[in-house]
Order: C-alpha cells, then structure tokens, then sequence
C-alpha cells in the first residue's frame, strides 16, 4: 500500500488521538494472545486520558503523531530520563512506543516513525537508541531488526496480572 506518512510533534490537543491509538493497536497485536482480564487491566492503567495528557504534557516524553490524509495511524512515544539495562556510561534514548494500526502495517508508517527517532537521536547526541519488545511479538521484532536494532538483553514485563518475557534492542549510533 503506497501511502503519504505526515508526522509531527503530539501536543495536549492530540491526547484522544493518542488514547484511540493507543487502545487500538495494543488489543490488535496482543488481544489473541493474552487474557481479556489482562489487557484491560494494561489498558485502564496506561492509555487513560488522564495519564496520556500528563505524559504529552511532561518534559521526559516526546509523542510523534503520524497520519495519512489527515487521519492518525500510528503515534512514537520517546522517553529521555530512563537508563536501560546492560548499557553504562552511554547516552540513551528509549523509544517507547511506536504504535500503528494493524490496517497501515507494511505501510512505511513505522519505518518512518524509526528514521524519525534515529534522526532526532543523532541531532541530539545520544550514543544509543533501545526498546523493549515482548518476545512472542514475532512481527514487531523482525521489524526493528531490519531497522538495524539488536537484541542485547532479556527483561521482564508486568502486563496485567501476568509478568511476560521481553527483550531490550539497541541501536548504535556513532556521534
């Protein structure tokens, strides 16, 4: 599917967009594989209007809308305050999430919500750009990694009621 990708930095007037996204996208890449209970209780804590809104507005986290014709497909959320296991003395930039609904998947959307995040990683001069991935999320990890990222380290990730293997990927970046 060719489409035209517009990103542009979220603001406090995006937060419901962030939020449909958000909801969205997580039920459809890990609502088959895990327990109704579970995802709800992961959405309630983390994609209210409340916790979005207070996140866009904080100055750790940067949100990156991404539409086509005007309509939001996809958001990246970068996170600048949290150091990631495995890697001392280094400069790091976590993309938290980069969300896209499943229908704009194979789109571009994600590729260029990375190329962003690796543009403003280097401008800014970080050393590494990382992520967690849950480990199950097959599709989503050979993405970052023809994007270039690595798997370097395993983790933990507390979704719900359950706690779920994941991994941490690195990006080098040479500044």
């Amino acid at each position: 599917m060719a489409v035209t990708v517009h990103i542009r930095k979220a603001e406090a007037g995006d937060t419901e967009s962030i939020v449909s996204l958000s909801v969205d996208t997580f039920r459809e890449t890990y609502g088959s594989q895990n327990s109704e209970e579970n995802i709800n209780l992961h959405v309630r804590e983390h994609f209210n209007q409340d916790k979005i809104r207070s996140e866009l507005n904080a100055p750790d986290f940067r949100f990156y809308l991404a539409t086509v014709e005007g309509q939001p497909v996809g958001f990246m959320k970068l996170r600048i305050n949290r150091q990631p296991r495995g890697i001392a003395n280094k400069r790091c930039l976590e993309i938290q999430r980069i969300y896209v609904l499943q229908e704009f998947q194979g789109a571009s959307v994600g590729s260029e919500l990375v190329k962003l995040a690796k543009d403003i990683a280097q401008k800014e001069h970080f050393q590494v750009l990382w992520l967690q991935v849950w480990q199950k999320n097959e599709r989503a990890i050979r993405f970052y990694h023809k994007s270039g990222f690595v798997i370097y380290e395993t983790t933990t990730f507390q979704l719900g009621k359950e706690m779920q293997a994941d991994y941490l990927l690195r990006f080098d970046l040479f500044n």
